[in-house]
């Protein structure tokens, strides 16, 4: 019984340590949930970069955001989406959608 009991709880304290320890992909896959639905949309690439420092400078928030990049192809015309992302204090990524420059 100790044994399940310590393996529950291993368990349960590693889980929230594995997603917040790549918070890249987490990112990212928030990201892509987050593309507006147009019919026939394609992802060719995704990527994710630093938050410019003059821009980080202003940043008020407790984690540290990066952005993230996901270039899309639909009926033959390619765009590039751009979300900034942090995480919320429950540790969950949140992302909003950026003009590039």
């Amino acid at each position: 019984m100790k044994a399940v009991c310590s393996v529950l709880v291993l368990v349960a304290f590693a889980a929230p340590g594995f997603a917040a320890g790549d918070p890249t992909k987490s990112c990212i896959l928030k990201a892509r949930e987050n593309l507006p639905n147009i019919a026939g949309i394609q992802i060719k690439t995704s990527r994710v970069r630093p938050m410019p420092a003059d821009q980080f400078a202003n940043w008020k928030g407790q984690s540290k955001p990066i952005i993230v990049d996901i270039e899309t192809v639909a009926h033959g015309h390619g765009e590039m989406y751009s979300y900034i992302c942090a995480s919320s204090p429950s540790g969950q990524p949140f992302v909003q959608r950026i003009r590039a420059p």
